[in-house]
């Protein structure tokens, strides 16, 4: 019987069948035992171990690897998002205390006023006198600083407001501030009040929007009641111009605020003469009046409190400490000891810190 033979393989098949033989001899021998000096036995792979390397193989066990910097970049980049996220969060977060939670306070320092004015009102209601004006001449006594001393509406705009006494931060932040040392409500000569125009409510917000013509009503607290008629358009002045605060020889009312909003740049200013019985008012062009100045307490109600500065730096390196350690914290409280324990530590540094970069701010931006 004859058998077919097929067909040889292909060159190069033999070739690799070849260096797989050689390959695996190789490793036999690399495996073989020899004596060890010592007593024992060691293999040449052993002995190959010991002996130093050089030439290309040094120039191989020195070579770093290529992947550890990309690594190290990789192994950072999570962390400096998180900070950027962080940080990011914390600017959002304070922007809404400013224009939301600023509001509510001052809110629920309106309400306080309210009851304080009514209580005043409801105790004068006897001695009620009409629209008799007390002359500039005379001392009027001050009320507490915070205290109410008047309300403040200006229909145009739609503001409804109690003023207190007093213009700094604390005093602003619950409403419109009347200016100590000028007129008081109800008496000759420029009752000044200031207000905020962003944050705590805003309530001078759109004062810029006020023309000639519109009126604004002050009741002080005997209930009596003063309509002031917007002489000139809304005008704004430097911070360091005092001289709209005071005495013009009229009755009037100054209004101010900080302009432009979100700025301290300027300070606007707003001014309406007293409506009297057969008395003609007059529309006077801006700074063309000369004024006597008043004894003001605190007139500076559109420069930064520079003052704080040190407080609010000290307050943001708490936090910056809190967000270094927070890992390790939350690590060693756990999850759950970490949200009870952490949580109400960082509410409370984040509050007093936008507490103290609220009162940086100039009062009535």
């Amino acid at each position: 019987m004859v058998t077919r033979l097929e067909k040889p393989p292909a060159e190069g098949v033999w070739i690799d069948a070849a260096f797989s033989v050689a390959q695996a001899r190789t490793v036999e021998t690399d495996q073989a035992q020899v004596p060890r000096t010592g007593g024992g036995v060691t293999t040449k792979q052993d002995v190959a171990s010991e002996l130093p390397v050089d030439g290309a193989s040094a120039t191989v066990a020195e070579t770093p690897d290529v992947g550890t910097g990309q690594s190290r970049v990789r192994y950072h980049l999570p962390t400096v998002f998180t900070w950027i996220r962080n940080i990011g969060a914390i600017i959002l977060l304070f922007v809404a205390w400013q224009l939301f939670g600023t509001a509510i306070g001052e809110h629920h320092a309106q309400d306080a006023l309210r009851s304080q004015f009514d209580a005043l009102i409801h105790a004068a209601a006897p001695h009620r006198a009409g629209q008799t004006l007390i002359p500039a001449t005379v001392q009027v006594p001050q009320p507490a600083e915070g205290s109410v001393v008047a309300e403040i509406d200006v229909p145009a705009i739609g503001v409804n407001q109690f003023v207190v006494s007093g213009t700094a931060t604390d005093d602003l932040s619950k409403g419109p501030g009347h200016y100590i040392g000028t007129a008081m409500p109800g008496q000759a000569g420029n009752i000044a009040i200031a207000g905020h125009r962003t944050t705590h409510g805003a309530p001078f917000n759109r004062l810029g929007d006020i023309v000639v013509g519109d009126q604004i009503i002050l009741t002080n607290t005997k209930d009596q009641h003063f309509t002031y008629v917007v002489s000139e358009p809304p005008y704004p002045v430097s911070p360091s111009d005092v001289s709209v605060l005071g005495n013009f020889g009229d009755d009037r009312i100054t209004l101010t605020t900080c302009n432009p909003e979100f700025s301290a740049a300027q300070r606007l200013i707003v001014v309406g003469e007293l409506e009297q019985p057969g008395k003609k008012l007059l529309v006077r062009p801006p700074h063309q009046a000369a004024s006597v100045p008043y004894r003001v307490v605190n007139s500076a109600t559109a420069n930064w409190k520079w003052g704080l500065l040190p407080v609010v730096l000290l307050e943001l390196a708490v936090l910056v400490l809190l967000g270094l350690f927070n890992k390790r914290l939350a690590t060693f409280y756990g999850r759950f000891g970490g949200w009870m324990i952490l949580m109400p530590i960082w509410l409370a540094c984040l509050c007093l810190f936008f507490e103290s970069a609220t009162s940086l701010f100039p009062p009535s931006i």
